[in-house]
């Protein structure tokens, strides 16, 4: 391919790299899709002009299902006991993320252009933490709303870039002792910031992609390296399991005297009673769901899932497979489960080759998991998180695209 072919993915690279970086900053939606719809206007200028090498789409066995399960988010209009609604979610929750898992896996080629989105997310979560320490250390305490949009998402965007931290550490050159040094101090500087959120479930995702990543690796080590291995996994699980105990404990200081302690105490998790009124509203329309979109019964949750209380935020499931079966019924959860699995499956076949295509394996894979811990007490498969996750699936799909065009998809 010519310097002159090149240019349009060039710079889609480009777009793509600055959508990621402003990708978790409050108030840039505009700006993200405007940097998405230039990388996509790049891509089909580079196809037009024949600039585009192939093989460039997704095997059928991974787009066939995402297909299928956009197909039925679309049909779920028809039946959707808010049409209106659900129309409005298939721009953001669906047409965008789909577009990003295609153009992350259109430009990425191998586990070197994985590399780059490893640097950009490194960037970016090291811009994060560092502005939220200087709030902190202002007048007042950290708010992520300021930056970010809220402690949830920003817990869920640490644990779907920080693996990408530790990618970019461990690919940099070793001599590179500054650029180790600052990837260690982003990764350091962000767990800081975690751990002044109001969040639990962020140490248990982080601890078990650790674990995983941990069991990957040792496969193919030796036993030296794996009882080194071992070894750090152990202190990684440790200091994970402190930050939990501390977020508990700065959980309860935080709600003493509260209305929300009250609550809590007179129901222990309210999450239960939401998971309860989530599975009566799937029976309700067992099959074909209630339409597309998260909060399609955002009124219903407000006012039923726990009795007596009006919170803003109960609103759907808080677990993604409740939101998936109350949007699209079972048949909908089935298509969903099976567009997953493919993902996974094709993430999985990676293990059986050679580094480093074994090792970007293993991080679409940790990613997965983490994701799924992520969104087992809430559901952030929407907006900016959503954007990313499909983002990353995309590019590590593209990394382990067949080395042949003749290879079969």
């Amino acid at each position: 391919m010519s310097p002159a072919a090149g240019a349009p993915l060039r710079l889609a690279v480009a777009f793509l790299a600055a959508t990621l970086f402003v990708l978790p900053f409050s108030s840039s939606v505009a700006l993200r899709n405007s940097f998405m719809a230039l990388a996509a206007a790049s891509v089909l200028y580079a196809l037009a002009t024949k600039g585009l090498p192939a093989p460039r789409l997704p095997p059928r066995r991974v787009l066939v299902p995402m297909l299928a399960w956009g197909a039925w988010c679309i049909a779920s209009l028809a039946w959707s006991i808010e049409p209106a609604y659900s129309r409005g979610e298939l721009r953001p929750e669906l047409l965008y993320p789909f577009a990003a898992f295609l153009l992350f896996f259109v430009v990425t080629t191998d586990a070197r252009a994985l590399d780059r989105w490893a640097w950009v997310l490194s960037a970016g979560l090291a811009t994060l933490a560092l502005l939220a320490i200087a709030q902190a250390a202002g007048p007042g305490e950290w708010n992520p709303k300021r930056w970010h949009g809220d402690i949830g998402s920003f817990a869920t965007h640490v644990v779907l870039a920080l693996p990408l931290v530790a990618w970019a550490f461990v690919r940099a050159p070793s001599e590179a002792r500054l650029l180790r040094a600052a990837l260690a101090a982003a990764a350091l500087l962000t767990l800081v910031v975690t751990a002044w959120n109001d969040n639990r479930i962020a140490w248990i995702a982080l601890a078990g992609m650790t674990l995983l990543a941990a069991l990957l690796a040792g496969l193919a080590s030796s036993p030296a390296r794996r009882k080194r291995l071992a070894l750090a996994t152990v202190v990684a699980l440790a200091a994970f399991a402190a930050l939990f105990a501390l977020s508990i404990q700065n959980r309860t200081e935080m709600l003493a005297g509260t209305e929300r302690e009250a609550e809590a105490q007179m129901r222990h998790d309210p999450r239960l009673a939401i998971w309860r009124f989530a599975a009566r509203s799937v029976a309700d329309s067992p099959w074909v769901g209630h339409g597309f979109g998260r909060g399609i019964l955002r009124r219903e949750f407000r006012a039923g899932s726990v009795p007596g209380v009006d919170n803003p935020l109960y609103t759907h499931g808080h677990n993604t497979v409740l939101n998936v079966a109350l949007q699209g019924g079972l048949v909908g959860l089935a298509l969903f489960a099976w567009m997953v699995g493919a993902v996974v499956r094709e993430m999985a076949a990676g293990l059986r080759e050679a580094p480093p295509r074994r090792y970007v394996a293993a991080l679409g894979l940790v990613l997965v998991a983490g994701f799924a811990v992520r969104n087992m007490t809430d559901d952030f498969l929407v907006r900016h998180n959503a954007l990313l996750a499909w983002a990353l699936a995309g590019a590590v799909l593209g990394a382990l695209r067949p080395t042949s065009a003749r290879t079969p998809g």
